[in-house]
């Protein structure tokens, strides 16, 4: 399977969306056409269909900024702390007041939270608080969500591992991780969605079979 094409501002927007980028790429090619730099994957993907949709790049705005402020430390943090332009996010200082905050000895953010944080700064929010952190912390079912959005599309590998992971087929083999990449490079590098699929552990089979555990 061959590289993906050389970016062209007259490539077709299917054909971009078909190959897989890295974020540096990304960054590279919005530089390159004077569009913004900042942001996750799916921003910086977003920049660039709407620069092939022909819309000027002196139209194409950064949807989300970042003010840079002095970080709160962590005894300055209450649930009623305003997420925006109050100097928090995500960082060790952070961490720590969610772990004194759950009387918990170790404190790991979930992906919902920092998609949650996002979301406030794109929109700019000026009402919403650590406490709503907290609230779809706590709440499954918008965890759950939290895999469904543009954002996370573009972990296509992520995706790719748990998909795999599900697969009742992986349990065959003795390394799912290294099977799973393997499979990975081969979708990669192909056109069409970046996702599992059952099948491709037939169609690679070669590739894989040095994993495959003894039959019982």
């Amino acid at each position: 399977m061959s590289e993906h094409p050389k970016f062209s501002n007259t490539m077709p927007v299917s054909e971009f969306l078909e190959h897989y980028w890295y974020k540096t790429e990304l960054q590279t090619i919005c530089r390159q056409n004077k569009l913004p730099t900042f942001g996750t994957k799916a921003e910086l993907t977003n920049y660039l269909v709407a620069f092939l949709n022909d819309i000027p790049s002196n139209k194409i705005k950064t949807v989300r900024k970042v003010t840079r402020q002095k970080s709160l430390k962590s005894y300055e943090i209450t649930p009623k702390t305003k997420l925006l332009n109050s100097g928090f996010s995500l960082n060790n200082e952070a961490r720590q007041f969610f772990t004194d905050y759950f009387h918990t000895t170790k404190f790991f953010f979930k992906k919902i939270m920092t998609i949650k944080l996002r979301e406030v700064q794109r929109t700019k929010d000026v009402h919403a608080d650590v406490a709503a952190l907290i609230k779809f912390y706590l709440d499954d079912q918008n965890h759950e969500k939290s895999f469904n959005n543009a954002e996370e599309s573009t972990y296509q590998w992520n995706n790719f591992v748990r998909d795999f992971c599900k697969d009742p087929q992986s349990t065959n083999y003795s390394n799912k991780l290294k099977v799973a990449a393997i499979l990975w490079q081969k979708v990669k590098l192909g056109r069409g969605a970046k996702q599992y699929k059952s099948v491709l552990i037939q169609r690679y089979s070669t590739a894989i079979q040095n994993y495959l555990l003894p039959s019982k």
